[in-house]
């Protein structure tokens, strides 16, 4: 980092180095894919690179930039965030990236029997539903049973066996990411707010499933789907606890 003292504020600059030469050359074709759809985006009225940053989880301008512009290669937390802005599937500016979530989604579908059984543990399913609507009324949670997760999937989501939990999501708010009707893989140990990522949360009497955005006011949990669905306060005024971040959805096709 390079701190430039001017007047009496520190403005702080983050150096980096030109990756361009470390990518792929399937990661700078997926960043001139995405390139051509963030420029299509924004001739049709779409949102500045800061407001688009802002909004869809990717930190700052700067950040925007090195991913659009190849100097930085797209992850598949990055590339699920561009996908949502631009409301296009992950595909159409990365098939590697959306084969590999492909693989991924399949191998924790498998049954274990066909792979080493250490591989897999067992996620608890609760009968706790999160709404994405209306609230739900909080009710007692009770095991109904278990998916069968690859130990070092929830590894990368930063989760454990202990931590995650699998819940069901009733209600349209948050459609298109998730449906009515999906499960949610929530890592409970995970309850530090994080700009555009999608929580678990208790709302008063009510379970809840938003994404939190960070506002000049503080923090909000805001609905996907703005039909009727105003933003929840995060400030002291309102009793809402983060129960976990939600890592992965499985939903009927």
């Amino acid at each position: 980092m390079l701190f430039v003292k001017t007047n009496s504020d520190a403005t702080v600059f983050e150096v980096t180095k030109d990756d361009t030469n470390t990518l792929e050359g399937w990661q700078r074709e997926d960043a001139a894919r995405l390139l051509a759809l963030y420029k299509a985006y924004r001739a049709a009225g779409g949102l500045k690179q800061d407001d688009f940053a802002a909004k869809y989880g990717l930190r700052s301008q700067a950040n925007l930039g090195h991913y659009l512009h190849g100097r930085r290669p797209l992850n598949i937390e990055q590339a699920t965030n561009f996908a949502r802005g631009l409301n296009v599937p992950i595909g159409e500016f990365s098939p590697t990236i959306a084969a590999q979530i492909a693989g991924a989604a399949q191998a924790i579908a498998s049954h274990p029997s066909t792979h080493d059984d250490s591989e897999f543990v067992p996620v608890q399913r609760l009968t706790v539903r999160l709404s994405a609507g209306p609230g739900a009324a909080a009710v007692v949670e009770e095991v109904e049973g278990s998916l069968q997760f690859r130990r070092d999937f929830l590894s990368s989501c930063g989760a454990t066996q202990e931590s995650a939990r699998i819940v069901h999501v009733t209600g349209t708010s948050m459609e298109p990411t998730i449906v009515n009707g999906a499960v949610l893989l929530v890592n409970t140990r995970n309850r530090e707010p994080r700009n555009g990522s999608v929580f678990a949360m208790a709302y008063g009497d009510d379970l809840i499933v938003k994404r939190l955005i960070q506002t000049p006011d503080g923090w909000v949990a805001r609905s996907d789907n703005p039909d009727g669905n105003p933003d929840i306060s995060m400030n002291n005024a309102q009793h809402v606890e983060i129960i976990g971040r939600a890592v992965w959805m499985g939903a009927k096709l």
